[in-house]
């Protein structure tokens, strides 16, 4: 039987208006937190071992470690810290200066030691510390092929806090380094205007202690004291992450912010290409605006927020589906 005209009139202009706003997606930075702070400890250090990381465990406390190849031991220790949370990078073999290295030997000093770090530690290992915070054209080439993100400048005479909506190089990321000679207030002043700027930064520490555990060693109180601080500063919102898993966030909001809608029959697709290499897993707080009544899918998967109309979707999955609730 035909359908009355003023039916399919209806039908049509239903299609064409159900999105007369375009939804508005937005990704909550920092994981929905206020900002976010990651603690990175270099060169692969005894110390970091016997007291960095029960003191961070004690805490429930996760950070990155960038470790040297040839001056790695105790592996299963190690390994058993990856196990609890902590982040494994990968900090080169033997720890050059640039300058120092020919060609063949950039490349060595990168792809061996994320080989020999992906079979030791049955992990896709893919961030970067450059040895002295020092960058040569061929070294970034091949943590560019690597890599998702490296830790470099040391965030002296600049602002080394990234914010979600400022520019930044994903293999160049700013941090600061510790000193012997610096006290709580000081990394206490670090935190609070990360908070205040809600931003992200990064601290890279060496030794712990006794100056024989490393280089500019952070006083063993001091470091205590830094991590009560930080264990603190959660409850005001402070996301304390390490470093791969702050940048993985940060690139993936980055890259969902920027796919435009398309409309496909009667609902909105959100497109975008997730980069290789990428850690996989990544979930994203987003909202979404344009409309009160909107169904979510992911896949074959409807979405629910929570009662504040936050969603968490899937970054690995390439895509997000907005549809008008019929």
């Amino acid at each position: 039987m035909r359908k009355p005209v003023h039916t399919i009139l209806a039908c049509i202009f239903w299609m064409g208006c159900s999105f007369a706003q375009a939804p508005d997606l937005h990704v909550l930075p920092w994981n929905q937190h206020a900002a976010a702070v990651s603690l990175t400890f270099d060169d692969a250090r005894l110390v970091h071992l016997d007291v960095a990381v029960p003191e961070l465990n004690k805490r429930h406390l996760h950070a990155t470690f960038f470790l040297i190849i040839s001056k790695l031991t105790r592996i299963d220790d190690w390994r058993r810290a990856q196990a609890e949370g902590h982040e494994i990078g990968n900090h080169s073999v033997t720890h050059e200066h640039p300058a120092a290295l020919s060609a063949a030997d950039e490349e060595t000093q990168v792809e061996d030691a994320k080989r020999f770090l992906d079979s030791n530690f049955n992990a896709n290992v893919i961030t970067f510390a450059y040895p002295y915070t020092e960058l040569s054209p061929g070294l970034v080439f091949w943590v560019k092929k690597y890599d998702f993100a490296a830790r470099g400048w040391r965030g002296d005479g600049d602002q080394p806090y990234v914010t979600a909506d400022s520019t930044f190089d994903w293999y160049n990321l700013p941090s600061q380094p510790a000193y012997s000679n610096y006290d709580t207030a000081v990394y206490e002043g670090w935190i609070d205007k990360a908070m205040a700027l809600h931003a992200w930064t990064t601290l890279q520490i060496h030794g712990i202690g006794d100056p024989s555990t490393g280089f500019e060693p952070i006083p063993t109180a001091t470091f205590l004291t830094l991590l009560d601080y930080l264990r603190a500063r959660q409850a005001d919102g402070l996301w304390v992450a390490p470093f791969g898993e702050v940048a993985a966030y940060l690139r993936a909001e980055k890259i969902v912010e920027g796919a435009k809608p398309e409309q496909q029959n009667g609902e909105e697709k959100f497109l975008w290409e997730v980069p290789t290499p990428f850690p996989s897993g990544v979930m994203l707080k987003v909202t979404i605006g344009g409309g009160t009544h909107l169904r979510i899918y992911q896949g074959k998967r409807e979405l629910h927020p929570t009662k504040a109309g936050v969603y968490t979707i899937s970054f690995d999955s390439g895509e997000l589906r907005v549809k008008a609730a019929g």
